[in-house]
């Protein structure tokens, strides 16, 4: 597989490549990679995430597995105090106004009462986008939660919790990253960039 030149690699990191076959095209999120592989046109395509770019622009992918698209994981910011995940839920909305995360993802604030620590902050995301999200959290919110967990676990655990949800804010996500609609992404499957 050859890949198109790509200005800027580095941008692009965390998002998907797709060999259709005939031709690789770069730049696609992990629910535009769900639309594909639902067209009966391109099913037999393959997804690799663009897991690193290094300084010199070598990028290194990864093969997905359609499970991993389809699924959805959290990062669970977990502490003592219900003013503090306040603070943490608030501190998350300001990073991402600040610097747009590189992919959808909606932030919940609420009190687990068979958790402890029991108040939480979490980001939920498809999994597909788990290395764009910890980039992300890596870069702009150094601290936040007494105790944090993620995974597919951690929404398993976080959705079957008896709690309350106290507020739920759908976190800005940069234009660059933003899902396309169905129709956009077939009418551009032959164009080597996708951004």
């Amino acid at each position: 597989m050859k890949l198109p030149p790509i200005p800027n690699p580095q941008r692009y990191t965390g998002l998907f490549v797709y060999d259709f076959g005939d031709h690789v095209s770069v730049g696609y999120t992990a629910a535009e990679v769900r639309i594909l592989r639902a067209s009966s046109l391109h099913r037999t395509g393959q997804a690799f995430q663009i897991y690193r770019v290094d300084e010199s622009g070598t990028i290194e992918l990864r093969g997905i597995l359609d499970d991993r698209l389809d699924a959805q994981e959290a990062v669970c910011f977990l502490r003592s105090d219900g003013v503090d995940a306040r603070r943490d839920y608030d501190a998350l909305i300001n990073a991402a106004h600040a610097f747009p995360l590189g992919c959808e993802c909606e932030l919940q604030l609420g009190k687990l009462y068979d958790f402890e620590p029991p108040h939480v902050t979490a980001m939920v995301y498809f999994a597909g986008m788990s290395l764009v999200v910890s980039g992300w959290l890596s870069r702009r919110v150094p601290e936040a939660g007494d105790l944090v967990v993620g995974g597919t676990d951690a929404l398993a655990q976080l959705l079957a919790s008896d709690g309350v949800r106290i507020a739920t804010h759908k976190l800005e996500c940069s234009s660059f990253y933003r899902d396309r609609e169905e129709d956009e992404i077939l009418s551009a499957i032959e164009e080597p960039l996708q951004r």
